[in-house]
């Protein structure tokens, strides 16, 4: 009875220190195997509450906010949008969201039109070390696991007291305020946190979503490397057309450069943070 008071006590503890707080994530990646120099910084947002968390791009937020407005306007005085390339900014196009205190993953993220809610049901089994170290303001410790396909070293401190952490990481006696794997590829390192005044919506998408397990969007995902603008031909969305706009100024149904750009961009996405999808 003692033991279930205490527990009970650390989990109301816990969902209260998490109640709207930004943990916010300085991202390094590389995604590029093939140019190691090119090192990409996105700033990273982990947003909690007392139902759960999302973790997502501020850098992609803010464009995709910029890129509506602009799309409001353009509706109001011609009644189409003109989607050009370099309106959208940020590489991290996907979010995480884990609820709490079950702790289930849902990667979101898009694949051309199409919206996705990616179920995950691995378990990350850490090895705790006992090495300690100070990680900017933060005492931390020092934990190992391997996921996705790759070897992580993780810190974390006990200071904060919430299972969580940045993408799909959780499950350590304290929040992860720094994570890397063993190549260096992917580095995530905590930078502040801010709390959050008013309510969060840990809601992603406004598309209705299609859910699929992890194995399932593999196989999807795949699909749609392979042939990246297949059924597009001009989108509609609400009786609106959306015409692409080529590198030549001209108008088409599909813009041959944006084809390009997509499968090039496929081709440089080989160090992916889970290799396990390059399989």
């Amino acid at each position: 009875m003692k033991k279930l008071l205490i527990n009970l006590f650390l989990i109301v503890g816990i969902l209260t220190f998490a109640q709207n707080k930004r943990f916010i994530y300085e991202y390094k990646f590389i995604s590029d195997s093939t140019n190691l120099e090119d090192v990409k910084t996105e700033m990273m947002f982990l947003d909690t509450t007392r139902d759960g968390s999302k973790y997502y791009s501020y850098t992609v937020f803010n464009s995709d906010s910029l890129m509506k407005a602009e799309f409001e306007k353009q509706i109001a005085a011609t009644g189409s949008m003109n989607v050009k390339p370099g309106m959208q900014k940020g590489s991290v196009r996907y979010s995480v969201t884990k609820t709490y205190p079950d702790y289930k993953i849902n990667l979101h993220r898009r694949l051309g039109m199409d919206a996705y809610n990616i179920s995950d049901d691995r378990k990350i089994n850490w090895k705790i070390l006992s090495e300690k170290e100070k990680i900017g303001e933060w005492n931390a410790q020092k934990a190992e696991a391997d996921f996705a396909g790759r070897h992580w070293i993780a810190w974390f401190s006990t200071e904060i007291p919430i299972q969580d952490g940045p993408y799909k990481f959780r499950g350590l006696p304290g929040l992860i305020v720094k994570i890397e794997d063993k190549t260096g590829s992917h580095k995530m390192e905590l930078k502040g946190i801010k709390n959050i005044v008013g309510d969060v919506d840990i809601n992603v998408w406004e598309a209705k979503e299609i859910a699929v397990n992890s194995k399932q969007f593999q196989k999807v995902l795949k699909e749609y490397e392979n042939d990246p603008t297949k059924g597009i031909k001009q989108i509609q969305m609400g009786g609106t057309s959306i015409v692409l706009t080529g590198k030549d100024g001209t108008s088409t149904k599909i813009a041959k450069d944006q084809e390009d750009r997509l499968k090039n961009q496929i081709k440089k996405d080989n160090n992916r943070i889970e290799l396990e999808l390059l399989q």
